[in-house]
């Protein structure tokens, strides 16, 4: 079950509702109602495979154990941190296992010629999610940040379903807070009427922009994975159609996991805050998947640049190595081990060294240029950079091998014949809105590029009256020159469910987000 099927909007949704707020009316106690949410959670993820099911518990059942042990143990007990690293390696082992076995295995065997094959269990969906968030109340639980701890309440943060299967990477501190209020707190009308709103927003996205422009990408993917050729302009096509269908795919689910959130009376925070309007490639970071990059700069890139940063003055370092070391190196490998984390291919690993090696070019040209008081760059020619880098980063995390993605890249700078097409066609494929409208690959793109950047407002901003998720990384915007703001209205509820409905419609067989490939 996912979140763009009949059965979760129709039937499972509907029913965790209705059950939720039942519950919370008829006692006085959120056990009742967390007790609800939690049954749910597991009937919602137990539905894409019973082993995964058994996975997550286990996860959830061992962290909690470890999360306990960690309160109850005084700060100078030296078993304290026993504890803790144990749990930590053994969370990242169980990821490792599920995840990586598999892409190590195979290097092994490419290098040393052997024909090693070990058990492989099949890779849980939300795995690489879950388990950070784990991790990461195991950091906070250690540094002293949880003071007590149930089990029940543990159970809802581990295994919420809005975002168990691709986010947001949620800190126990902003959802253990949120249980402390009253039932009646988040909950209510208002709530629900934010919620559905947001979630709607998500599904057009999602069911109507994404799913739409997939044939594009699967056809000039399939044809580069087969050995095919086409023009230039038809690569950059199959090219452009990714980056947006990958937009727009995981923007509808964040829109459709904090609109979940909301109607549950647990706000989520912010993931996705119009990155493709970045004019630098620091920026672009701050809007693109904003709670992974809250997690690895928390956890990976600030202990590595401090312990850098101390080394380089203990050993009085040289200013130009000093910035090499702690602004390049960690956040070149912070973004390889990102890459790494997205998926167990090659592919993945060089989208991530991509995107490092541009950061550590932007934040050193920040940095001289504020020593150096250099001009900026013009933001049209930022806005232009960052985008080329983006969207060649992400033909390595579609296509499906290096080979494929080299070969795309080949085909984007005409550095090989070209097959011919129909006028008017991309290989002969046309997409289809609906059963009417057949929208010219070019036009198509237009029009997605055009919401993406040209759009005055996005999901949350146009919400921005209510409190329908949480704050994560700051990223300031100019005050668009049209304001558009929902509220409660009979104007705005036709308008919503038009789009809802319209989401309703599109949706075909089975198209999971892309994200839970990662």
């Amino acid at each position: 079950m996912i979140f763009n099927s009949y059965g979760f909007l129709l039937l499972f949704l509907p029913v965790v509702l209705a059950g939720y707020y039942l519950l919370g009316r008829a006692f006085a106690s959120r056990t009742p109602s967390f007790v609800w949410l939690v049954l749910s959670s597991l009937v919602f993820y137990g539905t894409l495979s019973p082993a995964y099911l058994a996975v997550l518990v286990a996860s959830v059942g061992l962290n909690f154990l470890a999360v306990r042990q960690l309160v109850g143990l005084s700060p100078e007990d030296p078993r304290r941190r026993v504890v803790f690293l144990a749990a930590l390696v053994g969370n990242l082992a169980f990821l490792a296992y599920f995840k990586y076995t598999g892409f190590v295995l195979e290097n092994v065997n490419a290098l040393l010629g052997t024909h090693l094959q070990v058990f492989q269990a099949a890779y849980p969906t939300g795995m690489s999610f879950y388990t950070f968030i784990q991790i990461g109340c195991l950091v906070e639980t250690y540094t002293g940040q949880v003071e007590q701890l149930s089990f029940l309440r543990y159970a809802v943060f581990g295994t919420f379903f809005p975002y168990i299967t691709a986010g947001p990477i949620v800190r126990q501190s902003e959802i253990f807070r949120q249980m402390e209020l009253a039932h009646g707190e988040q909950t209510g009308r208002t709530p629900i009427a934010v919620g559905l709103t947001m979630f709607a927003m998500g599904l057009f996205k999602k069911a109507v922009l994404a799913d739409n422009i997939g044939p594009f990408v699967a056809t000039l993917f399939g044809a580069a994975a087969a050995g095919g050729a086409t023009s230039p302009a038809n690569a950059w096509i199959g090219a452009l159609a990714y980056t947006l269908e990958l937009y727009f795919d995981f923007s509808g689910y964040s829109d459709m996991a904090i609109g979940l959130g909301c109607m549950l009376g647990l706000r989520l925070p912010l993931n996705f805050n119009s990155p493709l309007k970045a004019t630098s490639l620091v920026d672009f970071w701050r809007r693109w998947h904003m709670t992974m990059v809250r997690f690895f700069t928390s956890h990976v890139y600030t202990p590595m640049a401090v312990s850098l940063m101390r080394s380089s003055v203990r050993h009085r370092l040289p200013t130009p190595v000093r910035l090499l070391a702690v602004l390049c190196f960690p956040v070149f490998v912070t973004f390889v081990l990102v890459g790494l984390w997205h998926g167990a291919t090659w592919g993945f690993v060089i989208s991530g060294a991509i995107h490092g090696a541009g950061l550590a070019v932007n934040l050193t040209w920040r940095e001289l240029r504020a020593r150096l008081a250099l001009p900026g760059v013009p933001s049209l020619l930022g806005w232009g950079m960052t985008m080329l880098l983006v969207v060649v980063a992400n033909v390595f995390l579609r296509a499906d091998s290096v080979q494929s993605a080299l070969h795309v890249l080949q085909m984007m700078a005409g550095l090989l014949p070209a097959a011919q097409a129909a006028p008017g066609q991309f290989y002969g494929v046309a997409t289809v809105l609906g059963t009417v409208t057949v929208v010219p690959a070019v036009l198509w793109l237009g029009a997605l590029a055009g919401v993406a950047l040209l759009f005055p407002r996005n999901t949350q901003q146009i919400l921005d009256r209510y409190p329908v998720a949480l704050p994560s990384i700051p990223s300031p915007e100019p005050e668009p020159s049209v304001r558009i703001s929902w509220r409660p209205s009979a104007r705005w509820a036709v308008a919503i469910a038009a789009l809802g409905g319209v989401g309703l419609a599109s949706l075909g067989g089975q198209s999971p987000f892309l994200y839970y490939q990662f």
